[in-house]
């Protein structure tokens, strides 16, 4: 069966639109997977390689930005499976009402990946060379741009402490994701940026900015991640079509290597990008599965501990029951 539909949304359409494609289909129809994804280039990188061609099942793709956006329309049943960072669930939990436990948990996490390659930072601290900040100390008293939910917010609570610092010791300007975030970073609204390395290169490589902290110096595996619900990992069906999403997905992970320069011009005509700003996403983006193991599990717990210690989180959380690694055996075979 071929693709399948791509839609760019609010929540409150995805909301009505999840209803009607969650609904109970005839014995003869297949079922309709809605995944999310921040990446409107994404869904047509995926077709393009072809590895979603003659699935059993119908897929929808639903862009919406930010890991607020992600998690709203999760809640709501609008999609089945979300694009966030990995640790977007530990914000969750750790501010959560009602305790997550083995059983109860709403979300998992089915699957991580990032770019393997070390000159592609996933999350950044950036600073504005105007700003004359040398070193983390020089943050104090600095205006610094987030966004709240993921590892983008990671980043910058990590990076104040990092620098000994506490959010009083610092203007700090909340937005609604972080393009918008590095929008106003770009534009010199505000001194310092917390996110992705993408949206802020073009400044960086005009000297106008550059790299204070990397994602990597703070022990963040920046991994990309998707989260399902529970209601959706329990319902059969539905879990053996997303286990063949997943190994689909890690299959066009090999296409994508094998050809960058599609890549590279998907992101400058579809999405008008320059050319060093797309050859830029291409590289950046091509990037492999990681196992959900316990290793990566110790390392999300690290930071939830931190993140509780510091006030950033309510509740002391046990990170582990936020994973589901039985889909290991598709994203990381060879694991």
């Amino acid at each position: 069966m071929r693709i399948h539909s791509f839609l760019m949304a609010s929540a409150a359409f995805l909301a009505l639109a999840g209803v009607a494609s969650t609904s109970v289909a005839a014995e003869d129809e297949p079922l309709t997977l809605v995944v999310g994804t921040q990446d409107a280039a994404w869904p047509i990188i995926v077709e393009q390689s072809h590895v979603l061609d003659n699935t059993p099942y119908k897929l929808k793709w639903a862009v919406l930005t930010g890991p607020a956006a992600q998690l709203s329309a999760l809640y709501s049943k609008a999609i089945d499976v979300g694009l966030m960072g990995d640790t977007s669930l530990i914000i969750e939990q750790g501010n959560a009402r009602t305790a997550w436990t083995a059983g109860n948990e709403p979300l998992r996490i089915v699957a991580g990946w990032r770019s393997p390659d070390s000159q592609y930072p996933p999350i950044v601290t950036v600073v504005r060379t105007s700003a004359n900040i040398k070193t983390p100390a020089d943050l104090k008293g600095k205006t610094w741009g987030y966004n709240f939910g993921g590892f983008n917010y990671l980043q910058y609570v990590l990076s104040y402490l990092k620098a000994d610092l506490k959010p009083s010791d610092i203007k700090a300007v909340r937005f609604g994701d972080g393009n918008v975030s590095a929008s106003a970073f770009n534009a010199g609204q505000v001194d310092v940026y917390s996110g992705g390395y993408g949206p802020v290169k073009e400044a960086i490589d005009k000297g106008q900015a550059r790299v204070l902290i990397q994602s990597d110096e703070l022990e963040i595996p920046a991994l990309s991640v998707f989260a399902a619900r529970t209601d959706v990992l329990n319902d059969p069906a539905r879990r053996k079509a997303l286990a063949d999403f997943l190994a689909r997905i890690q299959k066009s992970w090999v296409w994508w290597a094998n050809n960058v320069p599609a890549v590279q011009a998907i992101y400058a005509q579809k999405m008008n990008q320059t050319p060093a700003r797309a050859q830029f996403s291409a590289q950046n983006g091509k990037s492999v599965f990681y196992p959900l193991d316990d290793a990566l599990v110790t390392r999300e717990q690290r930071i939830a501990d931190t993140l509780y210690k510091s006030g950033d989180i309510k509740n002391k959380i046990n990170v582990n029951v936020e994973f589901d690694r039985s889909f290991n055996a598709q994203t990381v075979p060879a694991h």
